[in-house]
């Protein structure tokens, strides 16, 4: 059973409330640690900045953008991680096409404010509307995000952009990999997350249903569930 602390990383435009419905649902002796974005100018940066806070053992889960800095702090301390969990994530680098939409949105958001860009994107594309957690999900979307000042929005723009390819990464971690997907993200399709599956053959991919992007909000109880026999087979 595992022993070590659970850090879960968030993502884009999320905080640690992301994480809160999913976290009553684990057995309370989980320790919980919920890193946020604070240093650095590309994804490396920041989650050196990271790693010089953590522990020296610990599993790790990161949601969207958090699944992309997990695979990151995976290259840089390998041996720190026990078992690594992503959610609505995938392996992928950047491509010069969404590098440009994402530039667009940061230059949108210093423009107009956060709040056009996430009704239109986070949250109609984020969220599956026969949910009926969907009005309570958005306006916690929508609070997180705008708890987030936009020189955060722009780190978390820089990490999404400077990432790796880490399909390498995942091919050469030893340890326990769990990936909890829905079919119907519509922000990480499943084409990539498939891909990052395929990368090494120990992950186990879960499919989970009656949701879209954001699957902590969405389904905090098939997460948690499923996180929580994921530990217990972590040393």
């Amino acid at each position: 059973m595992n022993k070590n602390p659970l850090v879960l990383l968030p993502g884009t435009l999320c905080d640690e409330r992301l994480w809160e419905s999913t976290i009553r649902y684990l057995p309370p002796t989980t320790e919980i640690i919920c890193p946020q974005y604070t240093c650095g100018e590309t994804m490396s940066e920041v989650i050196s900045n990271i790693r010089a806070e953590l522990p020296e053992k610990f599993a790790l889960v990161g949601f969207s953008l958090g699944g992309l800095a997990a695979l990151e702090l995976i290259k840089q301390a390998p041996d720190s991680v026990t078992g690594l969990a992503i959610i609505s994530s995938h392996a992928g680098a950047d491509t010069c096409e969404n590098k440009q939409t994402r530039t667009q949105q940061l230059k949108q958001a210093q423009e107009q404010g956060i709040e056009p860009l996430v009704t239109s994107t986070l949250i109609k594309s984020g969220l599956i509307s026969t949910n009926p957690l969907v009005e309570e999900n958005s306006s916690l979307i929508m609070s997180m995000a705008k708890s987030t000042d936009l020189n955060t929005f722009e780190r978390q723009t820089l990490m999404a952009i400077t990432r790796e390819d880490h399909h390498k990464t995942l091919k050469e971690f030893s340890r326990s990999i769990l990936i909890l997907a829905s079919l119907n993200d519509n922000i990480c399709s499943s084409s990539k997350t498939l891909l990052a599956a395929k990368a090494n053959d120990n992950a186990e991919l879960i499919w989970i249903n009656d949701a879209s992007h954001y699957l902590p909000l969405e389904q905090p109880q098939q997460i948690a569930k499923q996180l929580d026999n994921w530990l217990k087979h972590l040393s």
